[in-house]
């Protein structure tokens, strides 16, 4: 009997020990499962927080340049009022300056009066002259005059008078030159003269697009004058 006993006994704590045993290895294995869940954890943690760390500075810079482009904007904004400002303002200046000098222009020569206001003859190289014939429109409003410009140059040819016109002296042969003006405007013509020529006269003539009678206005040959007076 004492012998079963203890047999039994001996067999109870080995059970014992290999329960204990098992239990222990089970807590270690459950010991190091939670260590490496929690270490993936925190890896994951870190790559999310890194994650959002470069998102938040993306976002950072994106402000950044908005609010550069927008103070851009209202600078660029602000100088394209300012010069706005300042063309109306130098149109305005413009459109006195241009009405007063039309009433001007008015009141002397009266309203819708095409004219040669001045007429300059210019010496170049022997027997070359530049005339510059000045045409004026005193209009009220802001009409175009279309038409074309002559003339011819009255003197005495050796002892006897006589007449050139343009074609004879134009150094390009020309009969004629057009004009298109709202207010005023300046028509060069070099011509050159024969050597036994000596000029008196030069006799304008210019005509309207709409009017077939030419207007005629003659002036004194003036070299390197100012403003000659019509021979009325």
């Amino acid at each position: 009997m004492s012998a079963g006993i203890t047999f039994r006994r001996i067999l109870v704590a080995v059970g014992i020990l290999a329960l204990a045993y098992g239990t222990f290895e089970l807590g270690r294995a459950t010991s190091g499962h939670f260590i490496v869940s929690s270490m993936l954890e925190r890896l994951e943690l870190q790559q999310r927080n890194q994650s959002l760390t470069d998102e938040n500075e993306s976002l950072r810079e994106r402000v950044a340049v908005a609010e550069v482009g927008q103070q851009v904007d209202r600078q660029a904004q602000s100088d394209a009022q300012q010069m706005m400002g300042e063309l109306q303002a130098e149109t305005a200046r413009q459109k006195q300056e241009l009405e007063f000098y039309r009433g001007l222009v008015v009141r002397q020569y009266g309203s819708g009066v095409l004219r040669v206001q001045e007429l300059r003859i210019r010496p170049e190289e022997e027997r070359r002259f530049l005339v510059l014939i000045t045409l004026v429109q005193a209009a009220t409003r802001d009409t175009v005059a279309n038409g074309t410009v002559t003339f011819s140059v009255e003197g005495l040819q050796g002892t006897e008078p006589a007449t050139l016109s343009l074609p004879e002296i134009e150094v390009d042969g020309r009969k004629q030159f057009p004009f298109s003006l709202r207010f005023f405007q300046q028509i060069e013509v070099p011509i050159e003269l024969p050597l036994d020529f000596r000029p008196e006269r030069l006799h304008v003539s210019f005509q309207l697009g709409r009017n077939p009678e030419p207007t005629k206005q003659t002036f004194d040959w003036r070299v390197e004058g100012g403003v000659d007076t019509p021979v009325l």
